[in-house]
């Protein structure tokens, strides 16, 4: 009897044992030890024209993953306050948030993990690093931006259908923004000013010459760059001189003001015909008419053979990042939804014709149907862009500190040395 006791006793504890081992065994993780295990994680959308397309995804994803419940959080159109920072507050911990790229080698450096081993990485080149060279930034959405034009003035200017790859120097955009003045328009430019435009879009160009703009940034750093002499600075405000010229802008007279809304009704409407925005305008031009738009990319010299002069400015501007602060089985959770994004066909959806937003993954055949979209999505996969040059930069610092001496140098209430000296003087400030 004692023996039974004995060997029975042992039977228990080999259970027992083999059952702690079960739980605990080498790889496992919080989110996986049950496939029942409910997880709740916060997500931040910072796209506030998308907030309802981003409620239905959180549906969507929840109903193929019962287990995860996503609190899905949008800012309002047009709000300052930053989400993540007002949830953060609030004593919310969010789990994945929607910021822009700069943020993860600047602001928000710390915030989030290491994304270099996610299988999504084999379907895009856009994955954003942070300042170790890590990839920590889903690439929600490629947008770009260069001249934006009206292709019917345009095809009744050059007498045919025009094509936007011909004009790949300033003396061509020149003939062009004449052609269209013998067509009977006026002002071919309605050049429009608001500080993140004059700034951290048009300015911030110069850093494409180099093949890793990151190099130019930290020459300025450096205080070994030397804007005055630079030919391609340089040629990008020669060629900001002819947009913005009274010969050619609607606006010459008194080229500064708040013009973003009439810029957008004159292009729109045909009475103009070449504005300097992104893919994001195309809500603004599509409310005035339904005419068709394109991008010419903006030369900045007159050789024809320069890539800078071919090729439009795109990259990603909204990236997601998975909070290191949240708890293992949240951050599982939320690479889940990243790879619902890229692998699922609702998650396909919901990116491409429910926000349309141009896809960074190649395994995405979906096209977005607004023609500047197209533009964008057809440059990407011919290989004709170049860095979206303001992820290089801290665009609060573009807009607030450098913009305006951008626009008075628009005004000719500052000299082009002076600008120079201005920029430099922002980054010595910066090491």
């Amino acid at each position: 009897m004692k023996k039974i006791s004995v060997l029975l006793f042992v039977l228990l504890l080999a259970v027992s044992l083999t059952a702690c081992g079960g739980s605990n065994g080498a790889g496992s993780s919080p989110a996986a030890n049950s496939k029942d295990e409910q997880v709740s994680i916060i997500i931040t959308n910072g796209k506030g024209e998308i907030a309802s397309q981003w409620e239905q995804a959180a549906k969507d994803f929840m109903a193929a993953n019962p287990n995860i419940k996503v609190e899905a959080v949008s800012g309002a159109v047009g709000d300052t306050v930053n989400l993540l920072d007002k949830l953060t507050a609030s004593g919310k911990t969010v789990t994945m948030a929607m910021m822009s790229p700069d943020s993860i080698v600047n602001k928000y450096k710390d915030f989030g993990i290491d994304l270099s081993g996610e299988k999504w990485n084999e379907e895009t080149v856009y994955g954003v690093k942070d300042a170790e060279g890590k990839i920590a930034g889903f690439p929600f959405s490629i947008e770009g931006f260069g001249l934006v034009y009206n292709k019917s003035v345009l095809d009744k200017a050059v007498g045919g259908t025009f094509d936007p790859h011909t004009i790949n120097t300033r003396d061509k955009l020149k003939e062009l923004l004449d052609q269209i003045k013998a067509s009977g328009v006026k002002y071919p430019v309605a050049y429009q000013t608001e500080n993140w435009s004059v700034a951290n879009h048009y300015s911030t160009q110069f850093v494409n010459q180099a093949e890793d703009p990151n190099t130019i940034v930290e020459q300025l750093k450096a205080g070994t760059f030397d804007l005055a002499s630079n030919d391609v600075w340089n040629g990008y405000y020669d060629t900001m001189d002819l947009l913005v010229s009274k010969e050619y802008n609607k606006y010459g007279e008194r080229p500064l003001g708040k013009y973003y809304d009439d810029a957008h009704v004159s292009v729109g409407k045909g009475e103009s015909a070449i504005l300097f925005n992104g893919n994001w305008a195309y809500d603004s031009l599509q409310a005035v008419s339904g005419e068709s738009f394109g991008f010419i990319p903006v030369p900045e010299d007159n050789n024809p053979d320069n890539p800078l002069n071919n090729k439009i400015a795109a990259g990603p501007t909204n990236i997601l990042v998975i909070n290191k602060a949240a708890t293992p089985a949240e951050q599982e959770a939320a690479k889940k939804f990243l790879n619902w994004l890229v692998y699922d066909e609702k998650g396909q959806d919901f990116l491409v014709n429910q926000s349309q937003v141009v896809s960074a993954f190649k395994n995405n055949s979906l096209k977005v149907n607004n023609p500047l979209g197209s533009a964008i999505a057809d440059a990407v996969v011919a290989g004709n862009t170049m860095p979206f040059s303001s992820n290089y930069v801290k665009v609060e610092d573009w807009g607030n500190i450098l913009a305006p001496d951008i626009q008075k140098y628009i005004a000719q209430k500052e000299s082009r040395a002076d600008l120079a000296k201005a920029i430099e003087t922002y980054y010595k400030s910066q090491k």
